[in-house]
């Protein structure tokens, strides 16, 4: 798997997430939660606005974190992530941020 690739099903991933959530019959407790508070169709989608923004800065930083262009717990460093196959995702050389980038902010949808 090239490091794009990992992106992308991260962000697919974080996508799954949010219409999980989303769905009040979706069976997770962050949906039970949403459905508990009784919102209003606009309060509702501004918590799920909210909710999707920060979906997105958690993944997207997580992802730059394993690059080493971001701190993970406060500690910067570069982490060496490899498929099954030894094919590396990530060594430190910004192939996974801009794989990141192009994942969580050019191909957004």
């Amino acid at each position: 798997m090239e490091s794009k690739e990992f992106a992308q099903a991260v962000r697919e991933e974080r996508d799954s997430l949010l219409s999980s959530f989303a769905n009040p019959s979706g069976g997770t407790v962050v949906a039970a939660h949403l459905l508990a508070a009784g919102l209003s169709p606009s309060q509702r989608k501004e918590v799920l606005a909210a909710m999707d923004a920060a979906l997105t800065d958690a993944f997207y930083t997580l992802l730059l974190a394993l690059d080493g262009s971001a701190s993970l717990g406060g500690k910067q460093q570069h982490f060496i992530v490899s498929d099954d196959s030894g094919d590396v995702i990530a060594n430190g050389d910004g192939r996974l941020e801009a794989a990141a980038w192009e994942a969580f902010h050019e191909n957004s949808s």
